[in-house]
């Protein structure tokens, strides 16, 4: 784990801060780490470490995957709900033992965020931060993926669900929003 943490921070600067504990204080089977740095200039990023422990993967498919989460934000924007969120979605991953795919939307349930009308997560690739940070290679045979969690509206997972997530990344193409953003303005209807 330990070449896979100085693959984080050569990406994303030193880590700055942990958490292990879910909000009641029970230990979690993976922690959650905040790095002191983002895919933009005065950003964080947030990230689940040791979710990849598990191997996650549908039998039918008979593709095992091993992955970690990563959220990102505004330095500003300090929210202490951010790692008990990024805790409950890896504990649904893990509970589930599927991964979390290009395309999917984790909720809604509920606005995330105070003052915030983001109340879902969509899953994509890290196109923020640099290339080869979508994958860490272990060795020939096994990898960690990188999924990005970005937040998303009530409006925008109803149409993703709806028309499909090629058509809301090309709606992100097309609108250029900012992700990081947790204010952003809802893309549909616009």
């Amino acid at each position: 784990m330990s070449k896979f943490i100085d693959f984080l921070e050569s990406h994303i600067g030193p880590i700055e801060r942990g958490w292990i504990k879910d909000p009641t204080g029970k230990q979690l089977p993976f922690q959650i780490v905040k790095f002191s740095d983002g895919p933009l200039p005065d950003t964080t990023t947030y990230c689940t470490l040791g979710l990849s422990n598990e191997l996650l993967g549908d039998a039918g498919e008979k593709e095992h995957v091993r992955q970690e989460l990563v959220f990102a934000t505004y330095d500003q924007f300090q929210d202490e709900a951010i790692p008990f969120i990024m805790q409950n979605v890896g504990a649904m991953a893990m509970r589930n033992k599927v991964p979390f795919r290009r395309g999917d939307v984790i909720g809604p349930y509920g606005p995330m965020f105070n003052e915030s009308h983001m109340e879902a997560f969509y899953v994509t690739l890290p196109v923020y931060y640099p290339s080869q940070f979508e994958v860490y290679e272990i060795n020939e045979k096994v990898c960690i993926q990188l999924r990005w969690l970005v937040p998303i509206t009530v409006d925008e997972a109803t149409f993703i669900e709806e028309k499909g997530w090629g058509h809301f990344e090309d709606l992100l193409e097309e609108s250029e929003p900012d992700l990081i953003d947790i204010n952003r303005p809802c893309l549909i209807g616009r």
